[in-house]
């Protein structure tokens, strides 16, 4: 196996180093869906990619290690799609079957058999809680008429209902506190409740509204930091994010770019992410301090997703009448941008960052590209772990990208480089992992390897 130095390759002794840009995130395939995909899952369990085909009322799922597609029948006009990889089974709501028996299918991962469950009117949005196998369905009310949310038991497939404004339109889990956040945009449907927009908290073992949090005009896209518990919800009509403590329900502002459309939360680095639709770029707010950067992207990005693994950005960007069509990767580290070519009009985007794949549906071309990540921007040389430079002794773990250990090797005191080299050359597999070396039991250091 070969190893990166200073952008150098060493085919005889196994090196690793510090480099910066490793690499470059290429488009590696392109594979055909049903008719018009408008959102995707990832089981990062199974390395399995769920498509939902709007006007083709299909799902197509893609294995992830070969590239194969199976195309599943859901029901009318499947239009949001969510994964509960503990039981590997898949939601689909489909919002094309109108009126009260307007259902969910229910894919089961292990052999693509369907079930299906009535949930009411209009399903939008679902959001899963892996922890209480718990599903939660935003129904859109009908004009005049109150919207709700359905929480379906994913052991009985049996249903509940939540009163959660007129329109819910957008939905989100706390898994660690069990709450559950409806972004409810009342003025679309009843237009003499302009300030009346709101998000709706549920608390997941009562099942009952605890709260009603006021926020800014039409909010749509909303997301979690399950490590600060803090919660973000894109109000468009105002230009802003809202930002709710999930501790209080306090509420801070920020202002956006033009027509803030989706956003994005990276746990790991407490950022946070925003399209700007008409505004032809990304706010990136910082979670610590609530301050704002702007990142340029190509011509109105539609769609978002982070790696956390690797600390990179990639924005759809639906473009213009069918052309300018393109991915903007920003760096997490640098905010630099490198721009990919898509097909017709990219609607969804999600990120497997076991395998650091990007997976990006092009609406108008009834496919999905397929992008193989760029190594991990940080690289090290194990001379240069800290702690081993110092002639620490300690233990050294590797571990692959899905968690999996695959070396650990205990060092004495200054221990010699050699001797390093000879545990690194024990990774079986090419690869990115993540390392981290441990003297009397402290994190003296970590970080990612490249193996190739």
């Amino acid at each position: 196996m070969n190893y990166v130095l200073r952008n150098v390759m060493f085919a005889a002794v196994p090196v690793l180093c510090c480099v910066t840009g490793a690499g470059a995130d290429a488009v590696s395939d392109t594979l055909p869906t049903g008719l018009n995909p408008v959102a995707i899952a990832i089981d990062s369990v199974t390395d399995i990619i769920y498509v939902a085909n709007i006007h083709s009322n299909t799902v197509t799922a893609i294995n992830g290690a070969t590239d194969s597609t199976t195309t599943i029948n859901a029901g009318g006009g499947p239009q949001a799609i969510a994964v509960n990889r503990v039981t590997d089974k898949i939601y689909v709501a489909d919002f094309g079957t109108h009126g009260n028996n307007s259902r969910v299918t229910i894919i089961n991962g292990a052999n693509y058999s369907r079930d299906s469950v009535v949930v009411g009117i209009n399903p939008s949005a679902l959001a899963v809680n892996e922890v209480t196998n718990k599903i939660y369905v935003a129904n859109r009310g009908v004009y005049n008429n109150y919207g709700y949310v359905t929480v379906l038991n994913g052991a009985t497939n049996a249903t509940t209902r939540v009163n959660a404004g007129y329109y819910p339109t957008a939905i989100a889990v706390n898994p660690v506190t069990d709450m559950i956040y409806v972004a409810d945009d009342s003025a679309n449907n009843i237009p003499s409740t302009d300030n009346n927009d709101s998000v709706k908290v549920i608390n997941g073992a009562t099942g009952s509204v605890v709260a009603t949090v006021t926020v800014g005009l039409k909010p749509g896209a909303i997301a979690v930091n399950r490590v600060t518990n803090m919660i973000y919800v894109v109000n468009d009509s105002s230009n802003t994010v809202t930002i709710i403590d999930g501790a209080t329900n306090a509420t801070t502002t920020v202002k956006t770019g033009a027509g803030p459309q989706a956003l994005a939360v990276n746990e790991a680095t407490n950022m946070i992410y925003v399209t700007n639709y008409t505004g032809n770029s990304v706010t990136v707010i910082n979670g610590a301090t609530d301050s704002t950067t702007t990142v340029p992207t190509g011509f109105n990005p539609f769609a978002i997703a982070v790696n956390p693994v690797t600390n990179t950005i990639y924005v759809a960007n639906s473009g213009i009448s069918g052309i300018y069509s393109t991915v903007t990767v920003i760096s997490g580290t640098t905010d630099s941008t490198t721009t990919l070519n898509a097909g017709l009009e990219p609607y969804a985007v999600a990120v497997n960052s076991a395998t650091n794949t990007i997976f990006v549906a092009n609406f108008a071309g009834d496919n999905v590209m397929v992008i193989q990540g760029a190594p991990a921007a940080v690289l090290r040389v194990p001379a240069q772990v800290r702690g081993l430079e110092l002639g620490y002794r300690g233990v050294l773990a590797v571990f692959a990208l899905n968690g999996r250990q695959v070396l650990r090797y205990s060092f004495p005191a200054n221990a010699s480089k050699q001797s390093i080299l000879s545990a690194v050359n024990r990774i079986p597999a090419k690869g990115v992992y993540r390392y981290r070396f441990l003297s009397d039991r402290k994190i003296m250091d970590e970080g990612n390897i490249l193996v190739r």
